[in-house]
């Protein structure tokens, strides 16, 4: 019976706990290119869309803020040598996961600000690479090609890293800008940047 009487409990807990969850829809702009002491790499602009969970925790101003984004990343490349210019743009699409903690600093009835920060696990689901190669000093014509290569031929599928931002909460609407850092790629031996600007709704 007491077993019952805790198990009733815990499910009115969820219940009320669930009850003052909010849920929002966040989509934008990403900026991101791969960490390298070369310069070769740039910034390429992508775009994200997914949704997102705000979790109280407790009676505090903190929230448990997990979610879900379809995002492209990638780079370009742009590298010059004695014979040719090389030009790259990848396309690098994944479905991420968000582990971030919030707090709110209320700055009136209708405005708040709530910095955030946290983990993140992603799972690539392809990539597509756009190249071109332009000759230089020689009368051959220049040659181009795409290719798309799948993450789940590779033993590393899983992309792990690190997220920090802020964001600025108007009545039910939010911009976002975060910053996304992967300490272990799958085809770089170096962090990924990733730079996200959200426009949100939370309903």
């Amino acid at each position: 019976m007491k077993k019952i009487i805790i198990l009733v409990a815990l499910i009115f807990v969820s219940i009320v706990t669930m009850a003052q969850v909010q849920y929002g829809v966040r989509a934008g702009m990403t900026l991101s290119t791969y960490y390298s002491a070369q310069d070769i790499f740039k910034f390429k602009p992508g775009i994200h869309v997914g949704a997102v969970a705000d979790i109280p925790i407790g009676s505090s101003k903190f929230s448990f803020v997990p979610g879900v984004y379809f995002a492209d990343k990638g780079t370009k490349v742009k590298e010059y040598s004695s014979n040719n210019y090389n030009k790259e743009t990848h396309y690098n699409y994944q479905l991420e996961i968000p582990l971030l903690f919030t707090y709110k600093f209320p700055i009136n009835d209708k405005l708040s600000l709530k910095p955030q920060i946290g983990a993140y696990v992603a799972y690539g689901l392809f990539e597509i690479t756009n190249w071109k190669i332009d000759y230089i000093n020689t009368n051959t014509q220049p040659t181009e090609g795409t290719f798309t290569s799948y993450f789940y031929d590779y033993p590393f599928g899983l992309l792990f890293g690190a997220n920090a931002g802020l964001s600025a909460f108007y009545n039910k609407y939010s911009f976002t800008l975060s910053c996304d850092i992967s300490s272990i790629s799958r085809l770089r031996k170096y962090p990924d940047i990733c730079l996200f600007f959200s426009l949100g709704y939370n309903f």
